[in-house]
């Protein structure tokens, strides 16, 4: 009787599901490609996280190294600038390495060569590209993730600096390869281990290594970190343009909390629009059938600091530019602190009240309210709209537009027309305002706006945009003082 029971308590386990490998958190979403090499992984000596962040997986210290994915690095977030410069510089100061995959495998021949690796990697969908961040004393753990990936995928192991480098016949630079290729991943893993959490970096993909979720979060930050509050004090306050409402619908904000100034939030309209490309100085959108047409030319600094406002615009979910109080003290956003294109904003934040007088109205706001860009035989030109709105606040202390007036630009021809003009108080304007002057002094903001409008379009659709991204995010962008007082 006794071995009949043995008999069926083996039959039973045997017609359990087989164990995955060594996933340390299998009760989190999976991720595909972990799940994949988790059996491999582990019989090489390493665990898998799909979240690294969850409390029992990021406490203590890791017995084995893990391969896993951070909570707030979750798919499709591109690196920007101030992480590329962060990521290069720990490269070539030897404190890291990196191993990059794609599907498939590389042809005879080709498996040594960064240029050809590149070139896969780019064709590939941003989704399917990955990127292992490891601290340089892990290189041996390394060494053996990648002995696992070239079973499947197509790698590209990038050494800290001081050891061999795959790919040493390409005339790029060591760092620059890596930061070509770390500028355009989809897909941003990390080595987690003792070694990598005792690694005194700034980087994301260590600087959250061994942080917890927070209670009730999928995040390990803190929004009332002293950090946090300490930018957020010199920014004007956090603002979306359609809490003023429109001509049609009602505004549902407090006039005491409206930063004021500018606030641009629009994501600009594309049509046939499957990329984005970034070379000799000039942005190009390409359509489905692989067709590319020229933007028109901005100042490289213009744009830069456009594309960085809208990422930082998208991550704080702010339209806030600029806000001048009754004291004349000057806020703005931290992306375009210290650019042209934030002290032409200032300036022109100035303006609406130089033509417009006899209003009762406490403050002026500006706000993109369309832009589009259209295609023309080999360049596209683009149209923007946006209001010049006087607030006053109602009885109940929400902010109400008084009186607005609308423009036109078009970029074809530089110019702006007033088209409209909207409000309880708009019949004041007439006769009373120089709406051609008022127009003039604000274009700059047409232009400005659809910048802005572009590249939160880029982010909203997912376009793809990693033909030239690594020069892009080097361009510089800084310009003149922002002052403090006007």
């Amino acid at each position: 009787m006794q071995n009949i029971f043995h008999l069926i308590c083996c039959l039973f386990l045997l017609s359990l599901p087989a164990a995955q490998g060594a996933v340390l958190d299998p009760d989190s979403p999976a991720q595909a490609v972990l799940a994949e090499l988790s059996d491999a992984l582990d019989a090489e000596g390493l665990d898998v996280a799909y979240n690294l962040n969850v409390v029992d997986v990021a406490r203590g210290t890791p017995e084995r190294p893990r391969v896993g994915i951070l909570a707030d690095i979750p798919a499709l977030s591109l690196p920007l600038s101030p992480e590329l410069q962060q990521w290069e510089t720990a490269l070539l100061a030897s404190e890291l390495g990196a191993i990059a995959f794609v599907q498939g495998q590389a042809s005879a021949g080709q498996s040594d060569h960064y240029d050809n690796f590149y070139g896969a990697w780019l064709d590939a969908p941003l989704q399917q590209r990955y990127l292992l961040s490891y601290a340089a004393a892990d290189r041996v753990s390394a060494e053996r993730v990648a002995k696992v990936l070239a079973q499947g995928y197509r790698v590209f192991h990038i050494q800290p600096q001081g050891f061999p480098q795959q790919g040493a016949s390409s005339a790029v630079p060591a760092q620059e390869r890596g930061g070509r290729l770390y500028a355009t991943v989809g897909q941003r893993w990390v080595l987690d281990s003792a070694a990598a959490r005792e690694l005194n970096s700034a980087l994301p993909e260590f600087l959250y290594l061994g942080e917890s979720l927070r209670r009730n979060s999928d995040s390990v930050l803190n929004p009332k970190s002293r950090e946090e509050r300490r930018i957020a004090a010199a920014e004007p306050a956090v603002f979306l343009k359609e809490s003023l409402g429109d001509e049609f619908e009602a505004s549902t904000i407090p006039e005491i909390i409206v930063p004021g100034g500018i606030a641009l939030g629009e994501n600009a309209v594309l049509v046939d629009v499957r990329e984005l490309r970034f070379a000799d100085a000039s942005l190009a959108l390409v359509d489905g059938a692989g067709v590319a047409r020229e933007l028109p030319r901005e100042a490289l600094e213009i744009w830069k600091a456009a594309f960085d406002f809208s990422a930082r615009s998208n991550r704080i979910g702010s339209d806030a530019i600029v806000d001048i109080d009754e004291r004349g003290r000057v806020k703005i956003s931290s992306a375009l602190e210290d650019t042209d294109l934030g002290y032409d904003l200032v300036r022109i934040d100035t303006e609406p009240f130089n033509y417009v007088t006899r209003l009762d109205v406490r403050k002026s706001v500006i706000v993109d309210s369309h832009v589009e860009f259209v295609s023309a035989q080999s360049s596209i030109d683009f149209r923007s709209e946006y209001e010049v709105r006087f607030l006053q606040s109602d009885r109940m202390r929400i902010a109400r537009t008084q009186a607005a007036t609308v423009y036109r630009y078009q970029s074809a021809s530089d110019s702006t027309m007033h088209i409209d003009a909207w409000g309880p108080d708009a019949f004041k304007l007439e006769g009373r305002t120089d709406f051609d002057a008022l127009g003039a002094s604000t274009q700059a903001v047409a232009r400005y706006a659809a910048w802005i409008a572009l590249f939160r379009a880029v982010h909203a659709q997912e376009l793809e945009f990693s033909h030239g991204r690594y020069e892009f995010l080097k361009l510089e962008k800084e310009g003149r003082p922002t002052p403090s007082r006007m």
